[in-house]
């Protein structure tokens, strides 16, 4: 493991906590703070581990903070479309945390789609974690909105090298980014929408999180509910259009019966826009998993 990745801006948020590691295929980009239990922490599509960056000084007060760029994202490299399924970066998880050499993570949170991560990971994680939460958990197939404007960057033409330049810069200038993070219902830090700007100058980037969104084999993972090894809460947000409340509590109902569901006033960027109520529930959860 070295120091931060040179890809890495320098005034990219944590930098201080950020590591690159070369496992398998893949050149992960994971941030490593504080001390106590491992909680793992699991952004959404789109986003990188800047994602938790304003919870991350309270967190790792109380536990050892591991959040990684997943595969497709950020400033993590080396993987292909075909490595974007959630039984796949699960897989590459494991192997991840085996490298850190650090203790088996006590509790994993996810946001989004890294919450349906989170949950394939506990499925076959050893030994499981004791607990598990989802913020605005995407189990339900994601507006037709996010794949319809990032369409131009999906097709194979978008990555050559002769055509990603130019098409990076036009999404920078276009305002895109900033309709999307409208669009979530939810009030960002000006910072954080800079961060998104940033990443999404990037066509593999989004390409890697539109691939990421198609992989996910909802079903299958619901259809394993059961045999999920630990407690889960699930936060809901109140005016959350990307994975509505009234789709998703009668499918939670049915696949996770035992889940606390907590409802909190707010869109799909929950714990970005509400970092310290966020940070106080996941050291709660963490306080009654030990």
């Amino acid at each position: 493991m070295t120091a931060a990745p040179a890809r890495l801006p320098a005034d990219w948020p944590h930098r201080e906590f950020s590591r690159s590691l070369r496992v398998g295929a893949l050149d992960w980009h994971v941030q490593v703070a504080g001390h106590g239990p491992t909680l793992l922490l699991l952004h959404g599509s789109g986003a990188s581990a800047h994602s938790w960056a304003d919870l991350l000084p309270t967190l790792a007060g109380h536990a050892t903070v591991v959040a990684p760029d997943l595969p497709g994202h950020g400033f993590t490299t080396g993987a292909t479309l075909a490595d974007l399924t959630l039984p796949r970066i699960s897989d590459a998880l494991a192997a991840l945390l085996a490298a850190l050499q650090l203790p088996a993570p006590v509790m994993v949170a996810g946001h989004s789609a890294g919450a349906a991560l989170a949950l394939r990971w506990a499925l076959s994680a050893a030994p499981p974690p004791r607990a598990l939460v989802g913020f605005n958990p995407s189990l339900v197939a994601p507006p037709a909105v996010y794949p319809r404007m990032g369409a131009p960057l999906i097709n194979p033409p978008a990555t050559s090298a002769p055509v990603a330049r130019p098409l990076a810069g036009l999404v920078a200038r276009s305002g895109m980014v900033d309709r999307l993070l409208a669009s979530t219902q939810s009030v960002v830090p000006a910072a954080q929408r800079a961060r998104y700007r940033q990443l999404f100058s990037d066509p593999t980037h989004v390409r890697g999180a539109m691939g990421f969104m198609a992989a996910a084999d909802l079903p299958a993972l619901l259809s394993e509910g059961a045999r999920l090894p630990c407690p889960v809460t699930f936060v809901l947000g109140s005016v959350d259009t990307w994975v509505p409340e009234n789709a998703l509590r009668p499918l939670i109902a049915r696949a996770y019966p035992q889940a606390d569901v907590q409802r909190w006033a707010g869109g799909h960027l929950l714990h970005e826009a509400q970092p310290a109520q966020a940070a106080a529930l996941l050291l709660a959860v963490l306080e009654r998993a030990l």
